[in-house]
């Protein structure tokens, strides 16, 4: 498989680097940085350039793109406006595949519907997960070979049952901005039997900026990216643990209820932000719940009737 990136910003250039130490460095075949200064640049008398670029995208390519034909294209953290030029971009390096994530809203493609209608068009394969770590499989067999590797954090441990700490952990599939594997080291020899204290420990390394790969997601009450990774890695390290999941306390607590209201639930199982001391809580983002929900209705382990959950 052979991965070209279109990046803009840190975002990109520490997902490129992290992809590149952790085996990925002979897939990359092209990287570029695509910036609105750059356009700007190659058409200096351009007036109303970004409606331009709207109406006739594949004309403001930039001169310098390197045009080198791969399968999957990467896109990212590029400035918002810049998406229109993404379809054109797949055409001339031939790309069968794109990868979009949305890890803030400030790089959201202004016109994704139609970015996603255009590549459709050319028959080439689109998703946008939000946040990139969201990614566990894809039905694009490009996708899924990449999520092999990067997106949903995935973990081998080993406890040390007699001292209590976990002992050896083993990344099966790191975070695309690394800090799946960068809060592993950080674990080593933790001490597991205060789950209070491991919570805040993953947490805290999770979105570290002292750590030399941290999470980059957007931070934001109202749209908790950062906090939805949090509790993806959270869980992952629970599972390989053997500890009680998020997926596994709602099974529970719709299993005791024998039917719940939705926002009952959600009340119980987000609670306060970081208040690891209430027993009830179990992840930090309503968006991790409600991802968590439409998984375990999928898998046919419970099914919502209006705004009631009930075990299937």
């Amino acid at each position: 498989m052979k991965i070209c990136v279109v990046y803009g910003g840190p975002l990109g250039e520490q997902m490129i680097n992290n992809m590149a130490v952790r085996g990925y460095g002979d897939k990359i075949v092209n990287v570029y940085e695509l910036k609105p200064e750059t356009i700007e640049e190659e058409y200096p008398s351009e007036t109303n350039i970004w409606s331009k670029i709207w109406e006739n995208p594949e004309e403001y390519i930039p001169k310098n793109l390197p045009m080198v034909e791969c399968d999957l294209l990467l896109v990212l953290g590029i400035h918002s406006k810049l998406g229109d030029l993404i379809p054109p971009i797949t055409e001339r390096l031939k790309v069968k595949a794109v990868l979009y994530p949305i890890d803030d809203r400030a790089t959201a493609p202004e016109a994704k519907k139609s970015i996603e209608e255009e590549l459709k068009t050319r028959g080439i394969h689109v998703e946008f997960p939000e946040p990139f770590c969201v990614l566990e499989k894809s039905e694009n067999e490009l996708i899924n070979e990449f999520a092999k590797k990067f997106g949903r954090p995935k973990f081998e441990i080993k406890l040390d049952e007699n001292k209590k700490v976990l002992k050896e952990i083993n990344v099966i599939r790191d975070t695309p901005c690394g800090s799946a594997s960068c809060v592993s080291k950080k674990l080593v020899n933790f001490p597991y039997n205060d789950k209070e204290a491991l919570l805040k420990k993953i947490y805290d390394e999770h979105h570290n900026e002292g750590n030399e790969n941290y999470c980059l997601a957007e931070m934001d009450p109202h749209y908790p990216l950062m906090q939805e990774a949090g509790d993806l890695l959270k869980d992952a390290i629970f599972e390989a643990c053997g500890f009680p999941t998020t997926k596994d306390i709602i099974l529970k607590r719709i299993s005791e209820a024998k039917e719940i209201n939705i926002k009952e639930l959600e009340e119980i199982i987000v609670g306060k932000p970081g208040d690891w001391k209430n027993p009830d809580k179990a992840c930090d983002a309503n968006r991790t719940f409600y991802l968590y929900i439409d998984e375990l209705v999928t898998e046919g382990k419970i099914v919502k009737v209006d705004d009631k959950l009930k075990l299937a």
